[in-house]
């Protein structure tokens, strides 16, 4: 009882809470309300989330607040003004609305679970082999009832107790089932494999099966299969390893002395406290990482298929960053491995990105399309005119379908005739034609010309009916909705800045004239050191260029030179710095005038500085702080907007008041 009273009390005083910031007003525009709550939720979507918000302090509340009113009744004045039924906005937020909204379909419908599932599967690794019947592509009834037909009568000995090895090397119609020298599959043996390294199906299956159990038959793009099962383990993370190798160059037992001689004296050096790196990369007989201090510059995968056991299982067997392997024997010879990092598994947030292009690339991806975009079809009544596709298209060659139908659509009165319906909406011949023009030719699918224009009207079905599930998403999907919304108001935000701050102070030189006028004191350049600048793509062109001043040539002369010589490709500049900024130009600033510094690097370039003298500190000209007095302009004319707007939307703020804010 005491438990109950107290979440009872717990809930009454949470329901208290809520209640109170949904009654404390901070703002009113207009007469209307803006509260405490409408500001925690706004400020926490801004921040982040509302645990974020909580921590954040009443001066960066209050400064919120500001802005967000300054927000609305900007807001509230482009719909006043007829922002919202401007056509020109309109036609704005339809083409956004069309860019957007079929993507944004597909990353949640498809792109999402696909990677969630990857995920999932990813955190275990699972050793299978498996026999297969291969269906070729157009297969007839009769050859996909042999493999099926096969297929049963494989399970059948597998499930009397045939060796599944020795079955898969001599009935397997998978090529690496008989060749022992395959990387995988020989015998069957996939060995160990992780999401997104099969066909979905396969992995499915894979993944669903107990282990030591065969799988009921499998049907996959390839044919039919039965998997076996043999471990599951956790995934391994990636690791980074550096090793030393000393390869067998000889066959006698002498020489296979000498090579673990010589490994055992490195590791003797190692275990001292010599440098791993140096003697890496002064011993190690692998040329590709030598150089690099012994690093295989890039992580190994625990279930890479080409690794060498012996090196694989010393490699993985480290557990520290820098721990250091004894002597590994491998097929190439005799290693030392060295631990130097280990990838983190990381969260599904972390893993998003790095999956969701995995799954872009899968043929899953184009599968789940294809039923997505099947499932979209399902749902609106469609008609298509294939009379009419029967007489214009009767007595032409199949690979000529998208070339006539482009010709066709061209003449006015035959591209506008209606030949699809989708819903509510009508496509003409035109609009079909130019979706065909741009689509694979896929002459000799279909055998005659209509059929092959069926080929196209599939595919223009498809597309049409996932975007008109698309545009659908504003009425179901609050994100979706949300996302629009923001940039309608986005938008219209945009043009009445553009009409009123923007174009106002880029337009208007008289006003950016009296503001510089008004305020010279702003606009001034300090003292500041002046460089002549000679960069180019070749030190020795520099040195030369340089030499050839030192000998009492001016820069004229140089510039002269440049223009007259395509072999000195430089460039000269006069740069202007007001003291140190941490660039390359701080080089030179401690020179005499006259000095120069010696070939230096920027970013892509080379190049030479030379000490030029200063120039004392001067006003800026009008046209020197031009930008300038337009950003200052632009500060003040939004700033009238805004005090404008709050007299006119008698705008009152309770700053105060967010005192209050995430307290409950």
């Amino acid at each position: 009882m005491k438990i109950a009273r107290c979440i009872a009390l717990i809930a009454a005083m949470l329901s208290a809470s809520i209640s109170f910031a949904q009654d404390v007003v901070v703002a009113e525009i207009d007469g209307e309300a803006f509260t405490l709550a409408d500001f925690e939720r706004e400020y926490a979507k801004a921040v982040g989330n509302a645990e974020v918000a909580s921590q954040d302090s009443l001066p960066e509340y209050t400064d919120f607040l500001r802005r967000y009113v300054n927000f609305l009744i900007k807001i509230k004045e482009a719909s006043s003004a007829g922002y919202f039924d401007d056509p020109g906005i309109q036609s704005e937020i339809n083409e956004y609305r069309t860019s957007f909204a079929k993507p944004y379909l597909i990353d949640n419908e498809i792109v999402t679970p696909l990677v969630e599932d990857l995920y999932e599967k990813r955190k275990e690794f699972v050793h299978a082999s498996h026999i297969m019947t291969v269906i070729p592509q157009g297969a007839s009834p009769v050859d996909t009832l042999r493999a099926w037909n096969k297929i049963i009568a494989l399970r059948d000995s597998l499930l009397q107790g045939v060796a599944f090895g020795d079955l898969a090397l001599r009935q397997s119609e998978d090529r690496a089932a008989s060749s022992e020298g395959s990387r995988r599959g020989f015998r069957g043996d996939l060995g160990l494999f992780s999401g997104g390294e099969m066909i979905k199906p396969f992995e499915d299956a894979a993944y669903s099966t107990p282990i030591g159990e065969i799988s009921d038959v499998v049907r996959s793009a390839y044919g039919y299969h039965l998997i076996k099962v043999h471990d599951r383990e956790d995934t391994k993370p990636d690791y980074h390893v550096s090793h030393i190798m000393i390869r067998f160059l000889g066959d006698t037992p002498a020489d296979s002395a000498g090579v673990h001689a010589k490994i055992d004296s490195l590791k003797t050096l190692i275990d001292e406290g010599a440098s791993f790196d140096d003697l890496a990369r002064a011993h190690s007989e692998d040329p590709n990482s030598a150089s690099h201090g012994g690093s295989l510059q890039g992580a190994i995968r625990y279930q890479t298929p080409n690794l060498d056991k012996a090196f694989h299982d010393a490699a993985f067997t480290l557990k520290d960053i820098g721990q250091i392997s004894d002597v590994v024997e491998s097929q190439f010879g005799l290693h030392i491995i060295r631990l130097d990092d280990v990838d983190s598994l990381g969260t599904l947030d972390e893993m998003y990105d790095e999956l969701a292009r995995l799954a872009r690339n899968l043929p899953r991806m184009q599968e789940a399309e294809k039923a997505l975009a099947k499932s979209s079809r399902e749902l609106y009544t469609i008609s298509v005119d294939t009379l009419l596709l029967s007489r214009l298209l009767g007595g032409i060659q199949r690979d000529s379908v998208q070339q006539y139908l482009e010709e066709l659509a061209a003449i006015d009165s035959v591209g506008a005739i209606p030949l699809i319906m989708l819903a509510d909406s009508s496509y003409t011949l035109q609009q079909f034609s130019n979706f065909a023009a741009r689509q694979t030719n896929t002459a000799g699918y279909g055998p005659t010309a209509v059929m092959q224009s069926l080929i196209y009207v599939d595919a223009f079905l498809d597309d049409k009916a996932l975007l008109y599930r698309a545009f659908e998403l504003e009425n179901s999907d609050q994100e979706f909705r949300e996302i629009m919304q923001n940039f309608k108001e986005g938008l219209t935000i945009f043009k009445i800045m553009e009409d009123s701050v923007w174009n106002a102070s880029s337009e208007d030189t008289l006003r950016l004239l009296n503001y510089y006028n008004a305020n010279p004191e702003r606009y001034q350049w300090p003292d500041r050191y002046r460089l002549l600048e000679m960069s180019g793509a070749v030190d020795s062109v520099l040195i030369e260029a340089v030499d050839w001043l030192d000998q009492g040539r001016t820069w004229a002369d140089l510039a002269e030179k440049i223009a007259s010589d395509s072999t000195w490709s430089l460039q000269l500049d006069t740069v202007l710095v007001p003291g140190y900024t941490n660039s390359v130009y701080d080089r030179a600033l401690n020179l005499s005038a006259g000095e120069h510094t010696e070939v230096l690097s920027a970013r892509s370039r080379r190049l030479v500085l030379y000490m030029d003298g200063g120039e004392a500190a001067r006003p800026k000209t009008f046209e020197e702080a031009r930008t300038e007095v337009m950003a200052d302009v632009q500060v003040e004319l939004e700033q009238n907007l805004h005090r404008r707007l709050r007299l006119k939307y008698r705008v009152k703020t309770f700053p105060d008041r967010l005192a209050t804010a995430y307290q409950y």
